[in-house]
């Protein structure tokens, strides 16, 4: 142990050997804080490198190859440097996007997820309410500032659309709507800005509930 206490300065004789210092022992790394590090630089790497997506389009009137507004938004992403690592269309059936949004939320290779369409109050609009149920914390927040941001080009029509997010398994899972302009508002003005502090957040919370 190194005494930082002062000591009387003494004449060395020329018979006298130097004494040497004995190095300071450095303190024993905390594994916790090791480990809460290595998590931060790897979000901070992943996160200067872009997210990676999936987008999973909830329709039953068109397929894959006519997906314009998964087109859209899978192109708004790729612009922005992000990736897709997966893309599907399922119908809009309850059980299938619980299963579905499950699976995805699992993966390691998927930071984020973005549904297209179900947001709205027809009938067969169940994307949100599948969601919903799943969801370990909501972020009313998204859809609120997609309303606003909205209402410019839709006025008072916005209350018609039940847009939301939450999270899932320690990832961000978007809900955005199945028109063009509003799956593109959504991705671009909200979900590329906002993505990577969420995905960093979830994904701490995740190992601390891993760690417990």
């Amino acid at each position: 142990m190194v005494d930082f206490q002062s000591r009387e300065p003494r004449t060395q004789t020329d018979d006298e050997p130097e004494e040497e210092e004995e190095p300071a022992e450095e303190p024993e790394a905390d594994s916790e804080s090791e480990e809460e590090q290595t998590e931060q630089s790897a979000t901070a790497a992943e996160a200067e490198d872009g997210l990676a997506y999936a987008v999973v389009t909830v329709t039953a009137e068109r397929s894959m190859a006519d997906d314009t507004q998964g087109d859209a938004v899978v192109e708004v992403l790729e612009d922005a440097g992000e990736s897709v690592t997966t893309r599907d269309l399922i119908k809009p059936s309850y059980d299938g996007i619980q299963s579905t949004l499950t699976t995805l939320a699992e993966r390691r290779d998927v930071d984020a997820v973005i549904t297209i369409g179900g947001t709205g109050v027809e009938p067969d609009d169940v994307t949100v309410d599948a969601a919903d149920r799943l969801y370990e914390k909501r972020l009313p927040g998204f859809g609120e500032l997609f309303r606003q941001l909205a209402h410019d080009q839709h006025g008072t029509a916005v209350v018609g659309t039940r847009t939301t997010a939450g999270i899932i398994d320690g990832a961000p899972i978007f809900s955005v709507p199945g028109t063009i302009d509003g799956a593109i508002l959504a991705t671009e003005d909200i979900i590329i800005p906002e993505a990577p502090s969420l995905v960093a957040d979830a994904a701490m919370q995740d190992a601390g509930a891993d760690h417990s």
